[in-house]
């Protein structure tokens, strides 16, 4: 009889052990799987937030731009030639659009020939020749329509170019640049942190950006810590997902210029307290190709 209450003892001892360790695996699982669902819930307002702030910013650049179009002290100057008188109107207004949103604002004003008439940054440079490496301005020449975009240049800004016209004649145009300082601000008082990497094939172009921060194939543009990007795999990320490492998660997507060549990566980091590691990436449809999660 004690023989047999000992085998029950371990025969019940062994089924305890077993239910136990199922119901720890099954709790485990169900809590790293809520604690998944929490941050790609987190991840997917990030993204939402980060393209609702960027197309909020292009609207506010395209509108100023098309207001200043329009600005007759801006088009005398022009028609007349006035560098100085306009060097001074663009920076009055550049103060007061100030206090209206405090982003960082630049004014570029261009001949009909696409080279520079003038800019509220730097009134020395004048006549510099446009048309090679900027193509939203040569599509305002040529359609006469106003654009905003995220532009390659000499750096990478959100450029809103609008045309200068009078008496159906085309002038020149009107170009606002807005830098993503206040996009990296909004982003980090809601909880975010914005990284927006450029590829360094375009160094040849964005000559201002060469001594910025780099990591494998990509520049850093706008001012982050860098280091948060540490152990990610670059190299075999797609069109647009998730990824993490030991500390942040991010989303990322990619972002094209005119011609839908692809230009870099916008993530946008939280922290990653679980320490969870999440890497789905994604590949646009060709068949689909203008209804990409992109910025242009």
């Amino acid at each position: 009889m004690g023989f047999l209450n000992s085998r029950t003892n371990k025969y019940l001892f062994i089924i305890i052990l077993i239910a136990s360790f199922t119901i720890c695996f099954i709790f485990y699982s169900l809590n790293n799987m809520n604690n998944n669902n929490k941050l790609i819930n987190k991840l997917e307002n990030a993204l939402t937030t980060t393209k609702n702030l960027f197309e909020e910013q292009k609207r506010y650049a395209l509108s100023l731009s098309i207001l200043l179009s329009k600005d007759k002290t801006i088009v005398d100057s022009l028609i007349n030639q006035n560098r100085e008188r306009s060097f001074q109107i663009v920076n009055t207004k550049i103060k007061t659009l100030k206090q209206l949103q405090n982003s960082k604002l630049e004014i570029q004003i261009h001949n009909k020939n696409l080279t520079t008439f003038i800019r509220s940054w730097d009134i020395n440079v004048k006549n510099l020749n446009l048309a090679p490496f900027r193509q939203g301005l040569t599509k305002v020449s040529k359609e006469k329509k106003p654009i905003v975009s995220i532009e390659l240049g000499e750096r990478l800004n959100i450029k809103a170019i609008s045309p200068i016209i009078k008496n159906n004649e085309y002038l020149g145009s009107v170009e606002t640049i807005i830098d993503f300082e206040y996009l990296s601000h909004e982003l980090n008082r809601k909880g975010y942190e914005l990284f927006i990497l450029l590829d360094k094939e375009h160094l040849d172009i964005a000559s201002e950006l060469r001594n910025n921060k780099k990591i494998e194939n990509y520049i850093l543009v706008n001012k982050a810590n860098i280091n948060h990007l540490n152990n990610l795999d670059l190299k075999n990320i797609k069109d647009y997902g998730y990824i993490s490492n030991k500390n942040y998660s991010f989303v990322y997507f990619s972002y094209y210029d005119f011609d839908n060549k692809h230009l870099g990566y916008i993530f946008t980091g939280v922290t990653n307290k679980e320490n969870l590691n999440i890497s789905n990436n994604y590949e646009y449809e060709t068949t689909n190709i203008n209804s990409k999660i992109k910025i242009k």
